[in-house]
């Protein structure tokens, strides 16, 4: 029976797990079947005012901005209608590339996107050029993060902020997912995910300093996918249930799915 059970759970943890990803990836299919966007673009992106709020606090007028993995051009855009001077996505996806181009010429914002596969670890900046660099949901992707760690620091001014975000390794749906014997990770494609202590050595062996709290981002359930879909019904549903979700997190800290923090 023991045994029995240990089987029916794995597999329905796999299940839960697979709806999950599977949903989040539709969520993107169903904004642009709605018509909210020509292209496939997660809900996120286009309701979630409050997703970003940290960095987007720290925008300002004349600020030179660059954004590590700039996925579909969100931050951007908002730093060029905040003032920026200068503006730069590094995206490694062509195609999220040419909906940021298109999503700019949409909004009129003078920002500039460049192919480039941080995975090399070379950037083609002059050192010390920019105000404010963000790395949000990117190094847990590459494997070559010394090296990429390395460049951001070369980049940014030597007094300025980076602001990065990191998956959690050590919620409890993802120790539940462990225990069973099932790969925990947000997605399959991260080479690594995070425990506060790794987070730290990791920074440390890049020789950058951590110059905020490790902050809360939203929960880490197996039903964000869903929520994510949600908004193909009603945005404003979407919206309500991510700030339930903030709510939540805000209260459990070690349950989010990750955390967002600058170094210096």
């Amino acid at each position: 029976m023991i045994k029995m059970y240990t089987f029916f759970k794995k597999y329905w943890y796999l299940f839960i797990k697979q709806q999950d990803y599977s949903l989040g990836v539709w969520s993107c299919h169903a904004m642009k079947l709605r018509g909210y966007s020509p292209r496939p673009i997660h809900p996120k992106h286009l309701f979630d005012e409050q997703r970003s709020d940290y960095l987007h606090g720290l925008f300002c007028p004349g600020l030179s901005f660059l954004d590590l993995g700039s996925g579909v051009g969100t931050d951007c855009l908002l730093a060029a209608e905040k003032g920026a001077a200068l503006s730069v996505g590094v995206e490694g996806s062509r195609e999220s590339i040419l909906t940021a181009v298109n999503r700019a010429k949409q909004a009129e914002q003078s920002v500039f996107f460049l192919p480039i596969d941080l995975e090399q670890g070379e950037l083609p900046f002059k050192d010390h050029c920019f105000d404010l660099v963000n790395f949000s949901n990117v190094l847990e992707h590459l494997n070559n993060r010394k090296g990429i760690l390395s460049e951001l620091k070369r980049v940014k001014k030597k007094d300025s902020l980076a602001v990065l975000s990191v998956p959690n390794s050590e919620t409890t749906w993802k120790k539940k997912l462990e225990r069973a014997g099932l790969d925990s990770r947000d997605d399959p494609d991260h080479k690594i995910e995070y425990s506060r202590e790794s987070l730290l050595e990791e920074l440390q062996a890049a020789d950058l300093q951590l110059c905020s709290e490790l902050m809360p981002i939203i929960p880490s359930f197996p039903w964000n996918g869903l929520i994510a879909m949600s908004a193909f019904f009603s945005p404003a549903l979407y919206k309500r249930l991510q700030e339930k979700k903030r709510t939540f997190v805000q209260k459990n800290p070690d349950e989010s799915i990750g955390w967002v923090f600058t170094v210096k």
